[in-house]
């Protein structure tokens, strides 16, 4: 009887597994692409366009292996090279792990996320066309990151170190141009001299808007560097004048943000970077105060500063020029300085904090009549004043203890250091203001200045008459530059736009003329290399330009200024100018070739 059961409850066992199954469930998944095996084409069609290079090598393989070529002299040489590890980013990442989860969110919690969301999302524009939208997170019971991040000196190093990373993904091309990495061909068939202004990008940032870009400077040592001081230029009744100021370390490794910005309690009027020490940078500011920072110092420690209680000056500074040391501490330099109300300063450096200043010269309004223009002078209430304003300080590019002072009333003051508290000549060079004096880098005895009389004028040392006039228009000029790389080119500004002058060709009017679509122009200032140039406007804008269809630089660039001035003078103005002989560094007469024409005696 038991095996009876035994063997009916074994047939009924066999008799479901027998039965197929009604459904089956199929699960697919997609896997990673495996190659188990791939014979690419050797061989080209004979009407493509590789057919002429694939029969060249094989011609070449021919003539290599079975031709003539196989009898050519070999040599054997070792050579080293890398062995490159490639690793797929597969073998550093987990599969993602997706699940479906079910939730249930509260008209309230969406209306809390969206107000959260839009008060802390901000926008930040790359270009004129592109904007970076960042969001920040936080919530209820969480510390603040940005209350320690931003104490945090590692995480602003790393922050500046990403936006530079960041800024060359779209600057790169740009600034390769700014570092002359494409250069014009000198053998191109269609050269065109058209002195356009190709812009690279604009130094602009939210927090200084409403200041004025006042003054420019050049690191000593690093071309990429360029401090740019804000305040007060123009004083305009209708718009709000600011009482501070600030100074920003731009790099062209960010163009999008400042990597240094110090603040001051009045605005800035003067920037000047230390030729002896680079970290070194001095700040004239509106309240007659000066201070020496270290800017690679985050926060721009001081090192040294006027005294209000013991400095005789207390005008704006107009601008401040370095000289070679003297004592003590000879290797830090000397500072000279000029002020709105005509005092000339020399600063010198102590064992404390403070600047020790002298006062060389306060200038005195001219009387009589003086050498230069021929103008009539008008009594009129300024000159109830008897210090003229002194606005702009050029020191002699040879003569080291020469330096020259332009005023307002439109007189050019020579003055020396050996001889203080009185000037050693004077000359009237403008019937205005005088805003710049520049030497062309290739003769230490031609200059040129600007001014409020809408005009540029070319002088030479020892002739009291103007070589050259340039104007154009009925603007006052704000500032004029020779070229570092092309003796007879200049580029100036106005108010509306900044013109490019090549005296060789014309001075009639400029060889281009190019405005800016934005808030009033006040500096310019080419680079080192000479190849763009930085526009500065009242709204804290700086544009970065580059110099495109531009002339190559001449070989001799002194003989082409010289033959560009004896081009444009005749007469007895010619006559003085030949008189006085070679005009350029010593140097270039060993240079200077016998078949230049309008050589000099």
């Amino acid at each position: 009887m038991e095996e009876v059961l035994e063997n009916d409850s074994l047939v009924v066992a066999q008799d479901k597994l027998a039965k197929p199954p009604t459904f089956i469930k199929i699960l697919l998944r997609e896997t990673d692409d495996v190659v188990l095996f791939e014979n690419p084409s050797e061989t080209v069609p004979r009407d493509s366009e590789e057919a002429a290079e694939v029969v060249a090598a094989n011609e070449r393989y021919e003539y290599l292996t079975r031709g003539k070529g196989r009898n050519r002299r070999t040599t054997n040489s070792e050579a080293q090279t890398m062995d490159c590890l490639f690793k797929s980013r597969a073998v550093n990442t987990d599969r993602i792990k997706q699940e479906s989860i079910g939730t249930f969110v509260s008209n309230y919690e969406m209306f809390d996320t969206y107000e959260d969301l839009a008060r802390s999302t901000q926008s930040l524009d790359v270009t004129e066309e592109t904007k970076i939208v960042i969001t920040t997170y936080a919530r209820e019971g969480e510390e603040d990151p940005g209350q320690f991040l931003n104490t945090s000196a590692n995480f602003r190093l790393s922050a500046m170190i990403i936006q530079r990373l960041l800024a060359g993904n779209v600057f790169r091309e740009k600034q390769k141009r700014f570092r002359n990495m494409y250069l014009p061909d000198p053998l191109a068939m269609n050269v065109k001299y058209h002195y356009t202004m190709e812009k690279l990008w604009s130094y602009q940032w939210v927090a200084l808007a409403g200041y004025a870009v006042t003054s420019f400077s050049w690191c000593e040592t690093n071309r990429d560097i360029l401090a740019v001081g804000y305040g007060l230029f123009y004083m305009d009744p209708k718009q709000e004048q600011p009482e501070d100021g600030c100074v920003c370390i731009w790099s062209i490794k960010n163009p999008v943000n400042p990597e240094r910005k110090f603040n001051f309690d009045a605005p800035v009027s003067a920037v000047s970077f230390s030729p002896y020490f680079s970290q070194m940078l001095a700040v004239g500011l509106y309240n007659g105060t000066m201070e020496i920072r270290d800017f690679t110092d985050e926060h721009g420690a001081l090192v040294a500063s006027t005294d209000r209680e013991t400095s005789p000056g207390f005008e704006s500074i107009w601008q401040i020029d370095w000289l070679p040391g003297e004592g003590l501490y000879s290797e830090f330099g000397q500072l000279l300085t000029i002020s709105i109300d005509g005092r000339i300063m020399k600063y010198s450096f102590t064992s404390g904090p403070h600047l020790a200043g002298i006062q060389l010269l306060r200038l005195s309004r001219v009387e009589g009549v003086v050498e230069g223009l021929p103008i009539a002078k008008k009594k009129d209430l300024m000159e109830a004043y008897r210090h003229p304003q002194a606005l702009c300080l050029r020191i002699h590019p040879l003569r080291q203890h020469t330096y020259f002072v332009g005023t307002d009333e439109g007189c050019l003051h020579t003055c020396s250091l050996n001889y203080p508290h009185h000037h050693i000549g004077v000359s009237q060079v403008h019937k205005g203001s005088v805003y710049s004096i520049e030497y062309s880098p290739w003769s230490p005895r031609i200059f040129l200045t600007c001014g409020s009389d809408w005009c540029i004028r070319v002088w030479v040392e020892g002739v009291f008459e103007p070589v050259i006039e340039l104007s154009s228009g009925f603007n006052a000029v704000n500032c004029a530059f020779w070229s570092p790389i092309h003796a007879t080119i200049i580029a100036s500004c106005s108010r509306d736009c900044v013109e490019l002058w090549d005296i060789r060709r014309k001075t009639l009017k400029p060889a281009s003329t190019h405005k800016f679509d934005t808030a009033p122009l006040t500096k310019i200032k080419f680079s080192k290399c000479g190849r763009s140039l930085i526009v500065g406007t009242s709204d804290g804008t700086v544009h970065v330009c580059a110099l495109e269809d531009m002339p190559f630089p001449p070989h001799f660039q002194y003989n082409e200024l010289q033959k560009a001035i004896y081009g444009a003078i005749s007469g007895d103005l010619l006559e003085k100018v030949k008189s006085l002989g070679h005009l350029g560094y010593p140097e270039d007469r060993k240079k200077r070739p016998t078949s230049a024409s309008g050589s000099s005696k």
